[in-house]
């Protein structure tokens, strides 16, 4: 019975440490939210010369990151600052999901919630 209960105590012990060493959430594993308070047009296209799908309104919340052209570099994204998350965002244009509706954006109009 002695022995159950160091086991016990050692998994316990991986568990919480086990959470404490884990990375944070991919870029694709995250919402987000417009970063200005102004409506962003949605595009069909990554370029802003494309054709309006659809508008993301000011301060839109649970926006659903798609991919990015260039693919964010994971290691870049999980172990740098918020600044540098943004950084990272800005460069890209970025399909995204909004309540259905899905297009296309420049990174710069997001921000991690």
């Amino acid at each position: 019975m002695r022995g159950l209960k160091i086991v016990a105590a050692c998994l316990c012990s991986m568990m919480v440490c086990g959470s404490a060493l884990a990375q944070s959430a991919s870029p694709y594993d995250m919402t987000y939210k417009v970063r200005a308070g102004k409506d962003t047009p949605l595009y069909a296209d990554m370029s802003e010369k494309a054709a309006r799908k659809g508008t993301l309104p000011g301060g839109a919340t649970g926006i659903i990151l798609r991919w990015c052209r260039d693919e964010i570099p994971f290691g870049s994204w999980q172990f740098g600052s918020k600044a540098s998350q943004l950084k990272l965002l800005d460069q890209r244009w970025c399909e995204i999901s909004y309540k259905g509706a899905v297009g296309d954006v420049p990174g710069s109009v997001l921000s991690p919630e």
